[in-house]
């Protein structure tokens, strides 16, 4: 033991962090979802594997790039706990309360407008199956439809609604939170159907995780407390399913995964793991003979936000910016996604990258302080979506594709909608 923490002292030191946000949770019944615990327990837990330095790729941190990650989380979490710190002057309470029937909801106009992404999503399985033929996993050959050679159009777009609906199905399907039993019954329902037909016509690890992740936050807050136990075996579940799929689509190189030696299994989570942390070292301490990607000045922060317009890639076209696949920050072929703190860097500089976490953290605690009180449906569908990326920071910013940000006003359009029409009614 002792000399394992002398071979790997940053992956020790991260892993007590990761042990203390799990002892939380199972001894002091802490919220393990709450903000500062989730943005530490992914962010520590990822860059301690990627610290075992498996690959050649992933050196040594250099102090410019260790600023930038432990200023990151020092932000989020003073933003958080100065948001419970005036919570707790004002006698507000800080415990997450018991999940109480949200009576004053429609949850029959909830699940007529839910119909509407799971339209678009059958939409963009109808545009895969016009260039594969067949649901993918059901053609025999999945990985020759998975490259990026393979051209589907817009329909992507369509298909990646797939999480969105599990979302807005997930909150009616709890009996805690919907008193409508029949709408229980049927968001299950879809909500099943909707993951299978996901993996058949497309098995993806982004729609997968994001629909499973959606679905385990809700039922924390929606059923039942998540203990630490379960959310090791969620861990363990995920690793699996990267490697089934990753065998799916040929990453593997045509070798059978069950053939194949445990190193080498894990040596593409591995990877995928890491690439985001050498990629952030690489990008902000670029070596002399590479081309620095320019400042943004703030500009393509607001990328997303924008996309469908044209607008946002008509300014990186014109200023020769990277796109989403990162290509001057690549540092091996094939693996260039980099934490969302290579983007907050280039775009806003060092003052975002403390700046923004912070706003960040302290916008998500005053929401997460809001489920101490009863809430409402559109409070707990905001919270579990927000959060979710907050864990998948390490990987990247969800802010900057365009498709979350519509996500974002669907859902407030339908949590607004229903609110009001119950209000006519009772009226």
């Amino acid at each position: 033991m002792l000399s394992w923490i002398v071979e790997y002292p940053v992956s020790f030191t991260l892993f007590l962090v990761v042990f203390f946000c799990l002892f939380q949770a199972w001894w002091l019944k802490k919220d393990f979802f709450s903000p500062p615990t989730v943005y530490c327990f992914s962010q520590c837990i990822t860059l301690g594997i990627a610290y075992f330095q498996l690959d050649y790729a992933m050196s040594d941190f250099k102090p410019m790039t260790w600023m930038i990650w432990l200023g990151a989380m020092a932000g989020f979490c003073g933003g958080s706990f100065l948001s419970k710190l005036v919570a707790k002057q004002k006698g507000l309470p800080t415990h997450i309360a018991s999940v109480t029937e949200a009576r004053d909801y429609n949850w029959t106009i909830h699940i007529i407008l839910s119909f509407i992404p799971i339209v678009l999503f059958l939409i963009g399985i109808y545009g895969i199956v016009q260039v594969a033929g067949n649901l993918l996993l059901l053609t025999g050959n999945p990985a020759k439809y998975m490259t990026k050679e393979t051209d589907y159009g817009f329909y992507p777009v369509l298909f990646g609604c797939g999480p969105l609906i599990v979302l807005m199905f997930g909150v009616a399907a709890f009996k805690k939170f919907n008193p409508r039993k029949g709408i229980r019954i049927l968001a299950r329902v879809v909500i099943f159907l909707t993951i299978a037909l996901n993996l058949l016509a497309y098995p993806s690890r982004g729609t997968l995780f994001f629909s499973v992740g959606f679905l385990v936050i809700l039922y924390n807050y929606l059923h039942k407390r998540i203990s630490a136990m379960w959310i090791l075996v969620c861990l363990v579940l995920a690793v699996s399913a990267f490697v089934g799929i990753s065998s799916l689509r040929d990453q593997y190189g045509g070798n059978q995964v069950e053939k194949m030696a445990a190193d080498a299994v894990m040596e593409l989570p591995y990877k995928y793991v890491s690439n985001n942390y050498w990629n952030l070292d690489y990008a902000v301490n670029p070596p002399p003979d590479r081309e620095y990607h320019p400042h943004t000045y703030g500009i393509d922060f607001f990328f997303g936000m924008f996309e469908f317009l044209k607008v946002s890639s008509s300014f990186r076209n014109s200023f020769h910016w990277d796109g989403l696949f990162n290509e001057r920050i690549e540092k091996i072929r094939g693996f260039n996604t980099a934490s969302y703190l290579w983007e907050v860097y280039k775009d806003l500089y060092f003052p975002g990258v403390i700046l923004l976490p912070f706003f960040c953290g302290l916008m998500l605690s005053v929401l997460h302080l809001r489920l101490c009180l009863p809430f409402t449906p559109r409070q707990i569908l905001f919270y579990a979506f927000f959060i979710y990326f907050i864990g998948w920071w390490f990987f990247t910013p969800g802010y900057k594709q365009g498709i979350y940000w519509i996500w974002s006003l669907f859902i407030f359009f339908v949590s607004t909608v229903c609110k009001q029409r119950k209000k006519l009614a009772e009226a």
